[in-house]
């Protein structure tokens, strides 16, 4: 297979370029947000990995070019991952990210002198690899699993992850004039993946944030005081909750936070279509915001997921709580269909068991609501660790 390198890796860093400045602009000007900004801040890495590669080839005895590149592209597919997990509502890593990309520049310098252009290559892919099926594990997890655009990236970031760990075995085995890497891992071959990368990764990443900031979708949003669904966002339930556990905690009051998650969401968006499942969730955060008590805190974390944070004399007093919105639910069908009558799994912990930390709630109402979920749905699970 004879390819034309040199036009090869052209096309490549034109698609990355073309890719990064419509998805950086299209941020820029429409509604932006941290996974927005993460994204596009992988783009923008991928813009300097083309220029950093160009003037190294360009420019005689410029060897800063390729440690920028190196380091630029590791920061274009860990910006990637990193937005990836903000979009799933999870912490980003960055910290994660500048450690590899702080080795590669290491290995670039070191090996430039004796090396030349393939100065930290080995481990360049090596980190590429890690960071790609990161990426590919993250698109296959959350709210993103249920997005077939999600995955279809994360079976091309695990493809670029498997090419990427084959090219280290084959630049060690061979080297770089060995006829298993001239063959199948040169540099041609390496521009068209990184072509496929780029250009999915942007039509992936754009067809996500419309969805998110779309005026129909009524799913989970981190920005901002509410959602779409007219509760607390996630970061403004945090905000609320940790002060008024810290409040509670110092007046010696007890709170319960309940969790819950609305039974078969994916189902309904199937069944009846997207707006039914807006719908739903609309729905669902009306019916909490009527149910619990004036002072309490709803917020939506996710696109199903609720959490309500109330105070409460007892333990027995936050089960009386989440039945009421279990028989609120049942008493309130979807407005569109009025046959559609809503369920939920619902978890509850509470400070008397687990303390004030609203991380550790949080963690035992998700596995309450897990075990609810496991035994069928429509159920309350009440976690009641004690304290060590």
């Amino acid at each position: 297979m004879n390819l034309d390198i040199v036009t090869l890796m052209t096309m490549s860093s034109l698609a990355v370029v073309i890719c990064g400045v419509s998805f950086v602009l299209n941020t820029s000007f429409a509604r932006s947000d941290p996974t927005g900004r993460m994204w596009s801040l992988g783009f923008i890495s991928g813009i300097i990995v083309a220029a950093g590669y160009g003037v190294e080839a360009a420019v005689p005895d410029a060897w800063w070019g390729l440690v920028v590149g190196n380091v630029a592209y590791i920061g274009a597919v860990g910006g990637l991952w990193c937005g990836t997990r903000l979009h799933n509502g999870r912490r980003p890593l960055l910290g994660i990210v500048v450690a590899v990309a702080a080795v590669v520049a290491l290995a670039t310098i070191v090996q430039t002198p004796g090396d030349g252009t393939w100065a930290g290559a080995p481990v360049l892919w090596l980190g590429l690899a890690a960071l790609s099926f990161l990426g590919g594990l993250e698109f296959q997890r959350g709210r993103l699993h249920r997005n077939v655009n999600g995955r279809s990236l994360g079976i091309v970031l695990f493809l670029f992850a498997f090419f990427s760990a084959a090219r280290v075995i084959a630049f060690f085995v061979g080297g770089p004039d060995g006829a298993a890497f001239a063959l199948y891992f040169n540099p041609g071959v390496a521009a068209m993946f990184t072509m496929a990368v780029i250009i999915s990764a942007a039509i992936t990443v754009s067809v996500l944030r419309a969805e998110r900031g779309g005026d129909s979708a009524v799913g989970d949003h981190r920005v901002g005081i509410l959602s779409r669904a007219g509760v607390l966002s996630a970061d403004s339930f945090e905000q609320t909750a940790r002060d008024h556990l810290e409040r509670a905690e110092a007046r010696g009051a007890g709170m319960a936070l309940i969790g819950a998650d609305i039974d078969r969401l994916p189902d309904v968006n199937t069944a009846f279509g997207r707006s039914a499942g807006d719908e739903a969730i609309s729905t669902f955060a009306q019916t909490l915001r009527d149910t619990v008590p004036v002072m309490a805190a709803v917020g939506h974390p996710s696109a199903g997921r609720f959490f309500v944070l109330v105070l409460v004399a007892n333990a027995t007093e936050a089960l009386v709580f989440a039945e009421q919105i279990q028989i609120a639910l049942v008493d309130t069908p979807l407005p569109a269909t009025q046959k559609i009558r809503l369920t939920a799994s619902l978890g509850i912990a509470d400070t008397f068991d687990h303390g004030y930390a609203l991380q550790a709630l949080e963690t035992a109402a998700i596995r309450s609501i897990d075990t609810a979920k496991a035994a069928g749905g429509n159920r309350i699970e009440v976690s009641a660790v004690e304290l060590g």
